[in-house]
């Protein structure tokens, strides 16, 4: 019998990832995000508010938008692993070194091996018989975390420049806010948004380096199984 040989790009025909078992599809997609301490959200999307000056509201739009992207990227290369952990019974959900062993050793059949391109990482699979449908469902869970790990690295010196140039212009940002609106409660409304925007955005510049930092050092988790030296 030939050998048979898969590659996420090799197929067509893409099946429905693999599910944890103690959770469904929309907690995997949404997980809880924890309560901050002192108020201010640690983690989730930034939605912008109206600050009644276009520059303004199109800057902190732009900010949001792509943080929000990158948010659901971290969400789904976490997710992804997490899955997999759970899927095969790995100890802790969030190591790929853990779980690549865990799949040889139920798929001990095939030849399995990880493969890294650039920034992209593959499962490669080789098997003289007909490769189990779970196994190709495993082959395209890994091929969307690594989709996820290349976007949340391309998009973070982007994100970090936008950042640090709305928050050098935030001294005059208030004056400009006022001056664009003559009524007082609503100059009073527009100001506090500004401000919440502010704090939003101060909080984006915590967290975007975190999934940057994450995003990373999966990568290079992914190269050494591979045999590539980071």
């Amino acid at each position: 019998m030939g050998c048979c040989c898969s590659s996420p790009d090799r197929d067509v025909e893409r099946e429905p990832l693999l599910q944890s078992s103690n959770r469904t599809q929309t907690e995997s997609a949404r997980p809880p995000r924890p309560a901050a301490k002192d108020g201010v959200q640690k983690s989730g999307r930034f939605t912008a508010r109206h600050v009644g000056v276009p520059g303004l509201d199109e800057r902190f739009t732009d900010v949001a938008d792509t943080f929000n992207k990158q948010q659901d990227h971290y969400e789904t290369m976490k997710n992804n692993l997490q899955t997999l952990a759970s899927h095969y019974h790995c100890q802790n959900d969030d190591s790929l070194s853990q779980c690549l062993k865990k799949i040889k050793e139920k798929h001990e059949l095939c030849h399995i091996s990880l493969e890294v391109k650039g920034y992209d990482f593959i499962l490669m699979v080789k098997s003289d018989t007909e490769i189990p449908g779970e196994l190709k469902q495993t082959q395209e869970n890994i091929t969307e975390m690594s989709r996820a790990t290349k976007a949340i690295i391309s998009v973070g010196t982007k994100l970090t420049q936008m950042i640090d140039s709305l928050l050098r212009a935030e001294d005059g940002m208030i004056s400009q806010v006022e001056a664009a609106e003559s009524r007082h409660q609503e100059r009073r409304r527009l100001v506090e948004n500004l401000r919440e925007n502010l704090r939003e955005t101060r909080r984006v510049k915590e967290l975007s380096p975190n999934y940057r930092k994450e995003a990373g050092n999966l990568l290079n988790e992914a190269a050494r199984l591979s045999g590539i030296t980071p």
